[in-house]
């Protein structure tokens, strides 16, 4: 039987395509590879997105508190506010202050002006007081965001070396 140059030409084709798929096989089982090819960047990235998430959501939880108790905090400083108020304008319509008391009526052992200072000065020192308690929320609130970034960032195995960027969800009453 004669072998002839079409049969030739197959089996050399054939022998290629053979040759072909055998590096096509290695190059896939090296992608593959958990260690080191692509199933380890995914496995990286796949890590990498659960701990962002994570941090997302244990960030919201702690904004969602904060921005409960600030809000509260707002209410009562807007009370104390007008409480102030009313107290300024109570000072400010009362009579001034006899030079001479008078003889027969007892004389009150705190003058209605004092005791509506006084009351006024205790109001400041409750608004002032809330007023560093929502300063200090706010400041938490900023360093917790910064952390939950900077962990975020820390926690990314990827070559892209841009800061995360959180986004404000927080309308400022």
């Amino acid at each position: 039987m004669l072998v002839s140059p079409f049969d030739i030409a197959i089996i050399l084709i054939s022998s290629v395509a053979c040759i072909y798929c055998m590096v096509l096989s290695r190059r896939l089982r090296a992608l593959q590879n958990t260690r080191n090819g692509l199933g380890a960047t995914i496995k990286a990235l796949s890590d990498s997105i659960s701990a962002v998430s994570a941090t997302t959501d244990e960030t919201r939880y702690h904004a969602g508190e904060l921005a409960t108790r600030l809000a509260h905090l707002i209410e009562e400083a807007k009370l104390a506010c007008k409480r102030v108020e009313e107290l300024t304008r109570e000072l400010n319509q009362a009579p001034p202050p006899v030079a001479h008391p008078i003889q027969h009526a007892p004389a009150p052992s705190i003058p209605p002006a004092q005791d509506t200072a006084d009351e006024m000065r205790e109001a400041l020192a409750l608004s002032n007081a809330r007023l560093r308690e929502i300063t200090d929320l706010m400041h938490r609130m900023k360093h917790m965001s910064e952390d939950s970034a900077a962990t975020a960032q820390r926690d990314m195995h990827t070559e892209d070396s841009r800061p995360v960027q959180l986004r404000s969800r927080m309308k400022v009453v």
